[in-house]
């Protein structure tokens, strides 16, 4: 209970220092009785358009998402674990993320640091974030519990959507996303052609280079996309 007590602390003097909500007005207004309730949601895919975080072990995104079929703009808030944790699993996307973090710590001095990147294609869609409310069905910020990587699979399942919801700021490497799967595709189209001319199963997924059953399957389905 004490760890949570100072978790709550932590946020809410973040959430007033840096966040366009203001927490001591809404207390005024006793909102403040149901806070970090937990969302019967996910966050799956968002767009980063800043980044602030100081000297403690917080860091908030305002972000861009698609919530019950409509947009909307929020914050997510983040332990420096939990950041971490979002960057390493996001692949290439996270490691240029990781570069202007550590170009803020290393070349900037005044604080708060805030990175400004609305203008750049910063999709994170490789993890589900689990989200709490700061204030009860308050959609304009919420405290992310659990960075959980989203399987290679439902990755290329939901790359369509993806794109079709991030049209607009482009998808990160958008050109080689499309160029892998289009090689895969091409793939299974092989693998299809030789069983075809009568070879074994096994033999046409090792001429087609799909011996292994997890490249098998995203193989299958980019054949799918169209």
């Amino acid at each position: 209970m004490g760890n949570a007590k100072c978790k709550n602390k932590k946020l809410v003097r973040k959430l007033i220092t840096h966040c366009p909500l203001n927490l001591c007005t809404e207390q005024k207004k006793n909102i403040m009785q149901n806070t970090f309730v937990k969302a019967d949601f996910k966050v799956d895919a968002f767009k980063a358009n800043r980044i602030i975080f100081d000297d403690s072990d917080l860091v908030s995104i305002e972000i861009k998402c698609r919530l019950n079929e409509k947009w909307i703009k929020t914050n997510l808030l983040f332990t420096f674990r939990k950041f971490n944790d979002l960057l390493r699993f996001s692949g290439s996307i996270g490691e240029k993320m990781q570069l202007l973090v550590s170009d803020k710590l290393l070349f900037t001095k005044e604080k708060p640091y805030v990175i400004d990147v609305e203008n750049d294609s910063y999709v994170f869609s490789n993890c589900s974030l689990e989200v709490s409310y700061v204030i009860e069905e308050d959609l304009s910020c919420f405290s992310v519990e659990e960075v959980i990587p989203i399987p290679y699979l439902q990755q290329i399942k939901s790359l369509r959507k993806n794109i079709a919801d991030f049209a607009d700021v482009h998808l990160h490497n958008q050109s080689s996303i499309n160029s892998a799967i289009a090689e895969m595709a091409s793939m299974y189209r092989y693998y299809k052609g030789l069983t075809e001319l009568n070879l074994s199963e096994e033999a046409a997924r090792e001429k087609a280079g799909l011996l292994n059953e997890h490249l098998f399957k995203l193989a299958f389905h980019a054949s799918c996309q169209k």
